[in-house]
């Protein structure tokens, strides 16, 4: 007898081989048999006709390390077909954090935005040591399966602090030695954050020796890297000359060029990719359905003020003459620096989340600008100062062509890069990634094929992550399954109303259980936290 078995559905295996119509019989977490007509009874038994059955999609890319702890269901993500979230992305992870409160708390005021708020009255922000995160993370009750990449940001502040001073040797080996800890506990690999402080004062030396440690334990390196607009193609070219020189697997996170005057160098920065490949290094990327995208107010700072986190930054807009020369800055194009705002413009920048001042929510910085009767820049200063250095923007800054080309290049895996913050307006990507995914570029564009897409979605991160026996509908597998109606499959999540749910997913299981039956979430926890796979 089987504890479930799904019966009569399209079934879509994860692997890129053709669709077909079959049963799907589970004991235990695993799927035991695949055919076309299961003899046999079982405990619970679903009605799959005419429903797309496939394995449950992973995020590759997630920001949903705090919570993780705090929301046992995650339904944003249950209720888009995600069964495993890969937490720990562009540099930010609340471990390893340093035990000087105030660097803590520095860590804690700047990666709120990404991350959300630190909820326990009861303890200071993250967590020392990475294995006592990762055995919360095990004790936790949850329905979405977890793996963690170690952000190189903690990593750094814990042995140099906010400095942006080149690491010596002996500070390169203390953060090796610390990278070593995580990887020993599961981590699957390390991730850069060089936009953000103190990724972007990272010099070559400390990110070649960092990827050999992940080397050495078979990990992967992702990298947010330094520009994706008008330095999108160099810093593509430092993280592949990274990967030839260790043999280090790397991932470049949300693949996308920034600007309008960049749009259409992507093709060039794929043919980077698909040169590299074709040379023996390992490199692949992902992308978010969206041609927007979204980081924290401070991001669009030149790096020299972001120097000793939110207080530095603080503190130098409180001084005058500081406040004059950064604002000159941000007039005109960095060389060595993205001024993301001056290749966009003002007017798509947006505030989507403002604690102190809720009333901007939803308007551009360049509306908010006239309503303050001051520049834009200016209007930028003190929405920082009002909000105390929190806040989060969603910039309308990609081509919608460019997006397409990404998502469809073979290389390239589906992360929503979601920020799962409870105040303002998220990105919708946070409650729509997938569901979009597959009804925006499969059903109606026809960019990918049904196959195609769930691959990228399932499978292609499976392999990519060392995530185990995961990710396919085949003898054996854990069985993480999503089932929904292909022809009502879509997102509702829109700027102006990010937290809606999706639409026509039915079923899901996560290791063999049902977490969500007929589209509601039943308060199942059989998830679990998923270390590298090391065979």
């Amino acid at each position: 007898m089987y504890d479930v078995l799904i019966r009569g559905g399209m079934i879509v295996d994860g692997t890129g081989r053709q669709r077909y119509v079959g049963d799907i019989g589970i004991s235990g977490n695993r799927i035991e048999a695949v055919g076309s007509r299961l003899d046999g009874a079982a405990i619970e038994t679903i009605d799959a006709k005419g429903l797309v059955v496939c394995p449950g999609f992973i995020d590759v890319h997630s920001h949903d390390d705090l919570a993780i702890l705090h929301d046992e269901e995650l339904p944003f993500k249950l209720r888009q077909g995600v069964t495993t979230t890969i937490i720990g992305n562009c540099g930010h992870s609340i471990a390893p954090m340093p035990d000087d409160f105030e660097l803590r708390e520095g860590l804690r005021q700047y990666m709120e935005p990404v991350l959300g708020r630190w909820v326990s009255a009861s303890s200071s922000f993250g967590y020392s040591e990475i294995i006592d995160f990762y055995n919360d993370i095990v004790k936790v009750n949850k329905s979405v399966n977890v793996g963690a990449l170690v952000g190189h940001g903690p990593l750094r502040v814990r042995v140099m602090g906010f400095s942006d001073a080149r690491a010596t040797t002996t500070e390169i080996k203390e953060m090796q030695r610390l990278l070593s800890n995580a990887m020993e506990a599961g981590a699957l690999g390390l991730s850069l954050g060089l936009m953000y402080v103190p990724g972007c004062y990272a010099g070559e030396e400390e990110l070649k020796a960092l990827a050999e440690t992940v080397r050495f334990y078979n990990g992967i390196v992702t990298a947010h890297i330094r520009g994706e607009g008008d330095l999108l193609l160099p810093s593509i070219r430092e993280m592949l000359e990274i990967a030839r020189c260790t043999k280090v697997s790397m991932h470049i996170s949300h693949l996308k060029a920034v600007g309008k005057k960049n749009w259409g160098t992507i093709d060039e920065a794929i043919e980077m990719i698909r040169a590299a490949r074709r040379e023996g290094i390992d490199v692949t990327c992902d992308a978010y359905p969206y041609a927007a995208g979204s980081t924290t107010l401070l991001s669009l700072l030149p790096p020299w003020v972001l120097q000793g986190g939110v207080q530095g930054v603080l503190s130098r807009l409180a001084n005058n003459e500081i406040r004059r020369k950064v604002h000159g800055e941000l007039e005109v194009q960095g060389s060595d620096w993205e001024n993301v705002a001056y290749i966009t413009g003002w007017d798509r920048v947006i505030l989507v989340s403002s604690p102190s001042h809720t009333e901007f929510e939803g308007f551009s910085v360049a509306e908010i600008a006239r309503n303050m009767s001051c520049t834009e820049i200016e209007a930028y200063f003190r929405l920082i100062e009002v909000n105390n250095g929190t806040g989060t923007i969603v910039i309308h800054h990609m081509d919608e062509r460019d997006v397409e080309r990404v998502l469809a290049f073979e290389y390239t895996a589906v992360g929503s890069d979601g920020l799962p913050s409870t105040e303002g307006h998220p990105h919708p990507r946070l409650y729509g990634t997938f569901p979009r995914f597959v009804s925006k570029y499969v059903r109606e564009s026809e960019i990918l094929t049904l196959e195609q897409a769930i691959q990228k979605a399932t499978s292609f991160t499976v392999d990519r992550f060392k995530l185990g026996e995961r990710g396919r509908i085949q003898i054996g597998s854990i069985a993480d399954i999503a089932i929904f109606d292909y022809d009502k499959f879509e997102d509702v999540a829109t700027y102006e109303k990010p937290k809606q749910f999706t639409r026509g997913l039915r079923h899901v299981l996560v290791n063999g259980r049902l977490v969500v039956h007929n589209g509601t979430i039943v308060g199942e926890h059989p998830a679990q936290f998923i270390r590298r796979c090391t065979n």
